[in-house]
């Protein structure tokens, strides 16, 4: 099974290990779905994950002693933000996303807040799928400089229902 290790403040090898993860999943998105907004080199993530240390926990998932997957999260008010989940490509569709969100949700329950939040990239259709079969539900969008992103939440201990019309 996979397990969960919090990250502790400039341990340079965890930060390897991240922006590792970081940089093929962005080459994989870039490759699969012509989505460039992960696609940086090892030095820019190196440097977005130490910047990310001053407002995040960063957490690293391991299958065994293999680092798989990462994750940021953070407290906002009643509502518990995560980020840059990643999983190496390799590992695509073993269930290691689903295990990255109950451990986020777990989390979240522990820090007393009532929802789970999260943005998406507009275009990132398979990561928009994968969270709203999860039971998040999209509340808005946010423009950045380059692109918008999907604001989704999930209320916590309930799997909302997605209504059509």
């Amino acid at each position: 099974m996979y397990s969960v290790y919090k990250l502790k403040i400039w341990n340079v090898s965890s930060l390897i290990k991240v922006s590792n993860i970081l940089y093929k999943c962005g080459k994989d998105m870039a490759s699969k779905y012509d989505l460039h907004h992960w696609d940086n080199s090892h030095l820019k993530n190196l440097i977005i994950i130490a910047l990310c240390f001053f407002k995040n926990d960063i957490y690293l998932v391991y299958d065994d002693k293999t680092p798989i997957a990462t994750f940021q999260t953070k407290k906002m008010g009643k509502s518990f933000m995560f980020q840059k989940l990643a999983t190496l490509p390799e590992y695509a569709g073993r269930g290691v996303g689903t295990f990255c969100l109950n451990e986020i949700e777990r989390l979240g329950k522990t820090e007393n807040c009532i929802e789970t939040i999260c943005e998406v990239y507009d275009k990132s259709e398979h990561a928009k799928q994968f969270y709203e079969h999860k039971g998040y539900v999209v509340y808005g969008t946010t423009d950045t400089l380059k692109y918008k992103e999907l604001k989704l939440k999930k209320k916590q201990g309930k799997k909302q229902r997605i209504w059509c019309s």
